[in-house]
């Protein structure tokens, strides 16, 4: 029996594929990977945060510095706010531990927003921009509503787990923004909300409007500005629907319209004036 020592053949330790294209393809799938776990982290957060009771969030907000809006000159304006919010409130499904305090702030910013802890607030510029009393109730009935389904806790609980899982991944960096996020009072003013929220808190809103004043005549004047507004902007419709976690105010302005026939619920009456406050 005869044996050889042969040479191995050339190239055997070069691969035949693109190395580029390897590491393109590790890239993506880090990335992919990265960005479904930070997902269900979000989605598990906020599950989680729901499950806190309403009085903690009422509790920590106690303990923050978060300046909500003025007072001595514009109590007229924050009394009126705050009755409206209370005619709205009964028209709600509100669980029993649920408040809401109604802030007013005197700037010319066209915003509204609500946060943990039941706080609404309201800014001038908003105010001003309003045609009638229902379109106010129709927007401070949503903001309600995300108090009422627990949205801000949720999405400020969904953002701290993000939060966290970025520290853990991309450390220094990461925690700085985590950091950032949990100490600073951004994090719990600025709570983002999905667009299935923003759907939900609309659906309850038209409702509630609708049971107020007998109709929804108005509830949709607020959107129908806005839109008008965006079409002046160079942003297609395309790009604002995939962009933003708002749905577009042409789509609330279908939606509500939609919402109303399916409920059949009243589309004909006079819409009530606002107080001259502001």
């Amino acid at each position: 029996m005869k044996y050889e020592n042969r040479q191995p053949e050339e190239g055997i330790n070069v691969s035949k594929g693109s190395p580029v294209k390897t590491f393109l393809q590790l890239v993506i799938s880090t990335l992919l990977l990265l960005t479904v776990s930070i997902f269900v982290l979000y989605l598990s957060g906020a599950w989680l945060a729901k499950k806190i009771p309403f009085r903690y969030e009422e509790a920590i907000m106690e303990k923050i510095d978060v300046d909500f809006g003025s007072s001595g000159s514009d109590q007229d304006i924050r009394e009126y706010l705050s009755e409206l919010s209370a005619r709205i409130a009964v028209h709600l499904p509100n669980p029993d531990e649920v408040s809401y305090t109604v802030h007013y702030e005197p700037e010319d910013v066209f915003n509204a927003y609500a946060t943990i802890g039941g706080n609404i607030v309201f800014y001038k510029g908003l105010l001003k921009a309003l045609p009638n009393e229902n379109a106010l109730a129709m927007v401070m009935a949503h903001e309600m509503a995300h108090v009422s389904h627990r949205d801000p806790v949720a999405g400020l609980g969904g953002g701290v787990a993000s939060a966290i899982a970025l520290s853990t991944v991309f450390g220094s960096s990461g925690s700085e923004y985590a950091g950032s996020f949990i100490n600073g009072a951004g994090g719990l003013t600025a709570v983002q909300f999905t667009r299935k929220m923003e759907n939900n808190a609309d659906d309850a809103a038209i409702l509630a409007v609708s049971k107020l004043y007998g109709h929804t005549v108005g509830a949709d004047s607020l959107f129908k500005h806005i839109d008008e507004k965006r079409k002046e902007s160079s942003k297609p419709d395309w790009f604002s629907r995939f962009s933003s976690t708002h749905p577009l105010d042409s789509d609330r302005v279908e939606n509500i319209k939609q919402k109303t026939l399916e409920l059949e619920l009243p589309t004909s009456g006079d819409t009530t004036p606002l107080p001259d406050l502001w």
